[in-house]
């Protein structure tokens, strides 16, 4: 089987047809559960965020099952799917390898050195696992793209200034602003990026934080973790002249925030600037909202510009990192040529126990007066001399092939013991 990735992210597409694309969380379940069926996808991992969409799979034929995997991912998500082909790619073999590895380490993030991502990385991986939509390969794969990860962390300092979308956005602000002691936020949603938004805003000196979300009890929550007060959902908009910072992340299909909406809350506030943080995907807010006097309206796509100053720092940085990447992949390309050979390695092993407890049974049926413990001795003598004579075979395949030989190693093993012939 060969890894292979097919998607589209924040390089490849539009906010609007990433926002189009992008599976809901409540709805990742059902599209595993479902795709997973399609007869050439094997397993699969699906990666959704407000940058990308990703499906990860292995099969044995990986642009057949990339091809099905569009074709339900346009039907599921109901656009055409030209629209995903225009904006989408394909890797296999080692550039999906590649392409994991880099996700993982934020190396192929929206804001470099980002740490969000490989959590959400992990997210999409443990609920394949529980749905049962992954197995040796993709195990491995993720396994090994974890630990990449985490020697990135450790050996660069890609991270020393964590930068994210909720950073940026709290970055904004002080920019438009300046001084945030004396301003107050609405959070519109009690998710994690939401969460993490709310930190940076309070370290930034924000001095009230207002929540509200559909569900109460989770806007309840997250208002008593810090320190803020709950607003009635029914009726958010009536809070927009009491604050000078929005920031919403929902999963919302329609905008909840649109020009007029805006426009009022304006003139009740006597036109003092207003700020707007989007980072859901579908957004939240009206594009025409930005149209209006003295309100600035930021999207995801929009916060990447925030951290240029940082650049150079972290393109030295993400250099370290990508060398690391590329000593992971090698050594990921030999637990795959392993595991390429595990089949064989098991059919060969299979054929001489086989073969043992054949001889060793009709030996005992020739020495029927031996007692139980002369038994034990023929078994374990028989089992012995198989063991010394598979050892040498048995290490050789496991040691690592040349690269691209593992087929051959693996044909040439089953047609010498003909192995294809065991019943």
């Amino acid at each position: 089987m060969q890894l292979f990735v097919i998607g589209s992210n924040h390089r490849s597409a539009s906010l609007e047809v990433r926002e189009r694309l992008a599976i809901a969380p409540e709805r990742l379940e059902e599209f595993l559960q479902t795709s997973a069926h399609l007869p050439h996808v094997e397993e699969l991992v699906a990666l959704s965020t407000c940058n990308r969409v990703e499906l990860y799979g292995a099969s044995r034929h990986p642009q057949l099952a990339a091809q099905q995997l569009k074709d339900f991912l346009t039907e599921f998500q109901q656009i055409p799917a030209e629209k995903f082909s225009q904006h989408s790619y394909f890797y296999q073999g080692e550039g999906a390898v590649q392409h994991g590895f880099r996700v993982a380490c934020s190396l192929d993030s929206m804001i470099l050195g980002e740490s969000q991502v490989l959590g959400q990385v992990k997210e999409a991986y443990r609920l394949a696992l529980d749905v049962g939509c992954t197995g040796r390969i993709l195990n491995k794969y993720f396994h090994h793209a974890f630990q990449t990860a985490k020697r990135v962390r450790s050996e660069t300092e890609i991270a020393k200034h964590p930068v994210s979308v909720s950073y940026a956005a709290a970055v904004l602000a002080r920019q438009i602003f300046g001084n945030l002691e004396k301003k107050r936020a609405l959070i519109v949603g009690s998710g994690k990026i939401n969460r993490i938004a709310i930190k940076h805003l309070q370290r930034s000196g924000i001095e009230k934080i207002y929540v509200t979300n559909r569900t109460e009890a989770h806007a309840t929550e997250l208002a008593h973790s810090v320190g803020g007060e709950v607003i009635p959902f029914a009726n958010f908009s009536q809070w927009l002249s009491e604050v000078d910072i929005v920031v919403t992340s929902t999963h919302a299909p329609h905008f909840l925030i649109d020009a007029p909406m805006v426009d009022a809350a304006l003139k009740r506030r006597k036109n003092s600037s207003l700020f707007f943080i989007d980072l859901a995907v579908p957004r939240d807010v009206d594009p025409e909202v930005n149209q209006l006097s003295n309100v600035f309206v930021y999207d995801v796509d929009d916060l990447g510009s925030v951290v240029e100053a940082n650049k150079e720092t972290r393109q030295v940085e993400a250099k370290k990192a990508e060398a690391i990447v590329g000593q992971e992949i090698t050594e990921f390309a030999k637990v795959l040529a392993r595991l390429a050979l595990v089949p064989t390695i098991s059919s060969l092993s299979k054929k001489f126990e086989k073969i043992c407890q054949g001889e060793i049974d009709r030996a005992l049926q020739k020495l029927s007066h031996l007692q139980r413990d002369d038994h034990e001795v023929i078994e374990n003598m028989a089992s012995a001399i198989i063991k010394k004579v598979l050892h040498d075979p048995m290490v050789t395949l496991k040691e690592q092939p040349e690269a691209g030989q593992e087929a051959d190693v693996a044909a040439l093993v089953r047609k010498l013991f003909r192995l294809d012939e065991i019943s």
